[in-house]
């Protein structure tokens, strides 16, 4: 007679368990303990079909009613509890079982959704909405970067975002070893408007790894905004301590060190009334210490508040351990070196290909050209009694100076424009001084690319 189906009542610290075999409801409050409250009444319920457990049933208030709706895992079943005459009506009409064991499912808005689970000796990342008109499972076809299952990790629907988050994940599948048990440490985002998945990042921290590596059983409380973990046991501290992962402000986790030594009951099981659940922005755990009498169930209660300022900010979900922080470190400063090694030998190179350039399209004449117009660059201007001057051609007559310099300007601009294509080599402006001359400069850009060879 002792088979039932037990849950938390919604957004309540009490617990609901009904008996499949004898159809009677109970309620469980810290106060009393479990108190009978009715027979069930039952419209199209099959009491055969109602599989006993005490984990993955869920309730969802309706409106603001008395009426909930009630889902139970590995069987799609959804049924509906009219607490003020405490009928059960059966809304499903599907014979789907067994695939979605330990899924996870909540209400957004007037919808229920069901994401992956475990069933048929493999995870899955199914995602399934529950139409009301067709009293089916509606699969969800989702993009972006899906994960591989929605399976053993920590997920959680956060109202205020309207977002659907998964921390970690396990891929099972017991016919291929190689995928036997493959744990993917990713950050999940679901936006529902869009239907895509986004990977947010990789779960690096220490704290967060130690816990989700070393733990068989991994309990935690999702309130919409905080993952809760308590993270029993850690040797390094009295009693147990608490995680918390801020899904609301970039992944952020603390940790709260349990300074009032608090034994913290956070395990699952038969008897998950006393265990640590969430009631509205408190936590409620069950706690032998604070009990007056042996039959009673002594409960500890603490605001959400409370504990985080007792806490300590220990990094981002994301944030690796030193180790690997100097790590990639040593990485970008690898890669940065190997970058500037390759930029400085692609100069070296493009400097040395510019000089053979030059050395072979310039004359002897030009070559000279090219560096009186570099040294006197700063000066400013040069003017054509310069360049003959410079040139030892002063002594010549006016005809032979006019055609040796007009024939070095030429070849000058034009082997440098064979090298340095469609760009202006030379500066020429009026002499200020002679107007029947002109003055040179070598043009700024030339000059910079010049200047260092």
């Amino acid at each position: 007679m002792a088979q039932y189906i037990k849950w938390q009542e919604d957004k309540s610290t009490n617990y609901l368990r009904l008996h499949v075999k004898a159809h009677t409801i109970e309620r469980f409050t810290a106060e009393k303990g479990w108190m009978m409250l009715d027979t069930i009444k039952a419209v199209n319920v099959d009491y055969n079909a109602i599989l006993p457990t005490s984990e993955g049933v869920h309730e969802f208030r309706i409106n603001q009613t008395s009426t909930f709706y009630l889902t139970i895992h590995c069987t799609g079943q959804l049924y509906k509890l009219d607490k003020s005459t405490w009928t059960l009506t059966r809304i499903d009409q599907t014979f789907f079982r067994g695939a979605n064991c330990k899924n996870s499912v909540f209400m957004r808005g007037d919808e229920i959704y069901s994401f992956g689970g475990y069933g048929f000796w493999k995870s899955t990342n199914v995602i399934t909405k529950f139409d009301f008109i067709a009293k089916e499972w509606l699969s969800i076809a989702a993009e972006g970067d899906v994960p591989a299952s929605i399976f053993d990790g920590m997920a959680g629907y956060s109202p205020k975002k309207d977002r659907f988050y998964l921390l970690s994940t396990v891929e099972m599948n017991d016919t291929e070893k190689k995928t036997a048990y493959n744990r993917d440490y990713g950050i999940y985002e679901f936006d529902f408007f869009n239907q895509r998945f986004t990977r947010l990042g990789e779960i690096k921290l220490p704290l967060v790894l130690n816990f989700l590596d070393s733990k068989e059983t991994k309990p935690f409380v999702f309130n919409g905004r905080y993952f809760i973990i308590s993270d029993k046991p850690n040797k390094d501290f009295a009693y147990d301590t608490m995680l918390f992962v801020d899904v609301d402000d970039d992944f952020k986790v603390y940790q709260w060190k349990n300074p009032h030594r608090i034994y913290l009951n956070a395990n699952r099981g038969d008897d998950s009334e006393t265990y640590m659940h969430v009631s509205g922005d408190s936590l409620i755990w069950s706690n032998n210490l604070v009990k007056t009498s042996v039959e009673e169930t002594g409960f500890s209660v603490a605001s959400v508040e409370k504990l985080l300022s007792e806490s300590e900010y220990v990094g981002t979900l994301d944030q690796g351990s030193w180790v690997e922080d100097f790590s990639n470190l040593l990485i970008v400063l690898g890669c940065g070196l190997f970058i500037g090694l390759a930029i400085e030998i692609f100069r070296r190179v493009r400097r040395n290909r510019l000089k053979k350039s030059i050395r072979f399209m310039l004359g002897a004449n030009e070559r000279l050209f090219l560096d009186f117009l570099i040294l006197n660059y700063e000066q400013g201007f040069v003017n054509g009694h310069q360049i003959i001057a410079f040139f030892g051609k002063h002594k010549s007559s006016p005809e032979s100076q006019r055609q040796f310099r007009a024939k070095l300007i030429d070849n000058f601009t034009k082997m440098l424009g064979l090298i340095f294509v469609n760009q202006e080599i030379l500066d020429i402006q009026l002499d200020e001084q002679d107007q029947r001359m002109f003055t040179y400069r070598l043009q700024p850009e030339i000059y910079r690319k010049l200047k260092s060879l």
